[in-house]
């Protein structure tokens, strides 16, 4: 998915990382491990996961390199194409002190790596 195409690019407003951390999603069926591709300080792209339905809400722990892990609450906004893997995911409900640690952990990375949303 490019950050200019796609259901619900108009809506992102962060920029998007290309970047790969480990990210823990809880929902009513138990919990799953993953490998995040695309991160923003605002949302997710999972691109090798089976897809929850629009709309579903889970709980995210996001474990950055070097840091204690960030819990958070998610929504899933996207999900491209439902016969391949994959689904975007907006945070919400961060505390302030993991929000500014996911910023400052995007703003950090190479600017080369910078999709523009």
């Amino acid at each position: 998915m490019t950050a200019s195409s796609g259901p619900g690019s108009e809506r992102r407003r962060a920029a998007r990382i290309r970047v790969q951390v480990s990210v823990e999603i809880r929902d009513e069926h138990g919990f799953s491990l993953h490998s995040v591709s695309d991160l923003s300080d605002g949302g997710a792209f999972f691109d090798r996961s089976i897809p929850n339905a629009v709309g579903s809400k889970v709980k995210v722990t996001l474990h950055l390199p070097g840091e204690t892990p960030i819990q958070c609450e998610g929504e899933v906004v996207n999900v491209p194409d439902r016969k391949n893997f994959g689904m975007g995911l907006k945070f919400f409900n961060l505390a302030e002190a993991d929000q500014a640690r996911l910023t400052a952990f995007t703003e950090g990375l190479s600017s080369t790596d910078v999709k523009k949303g």
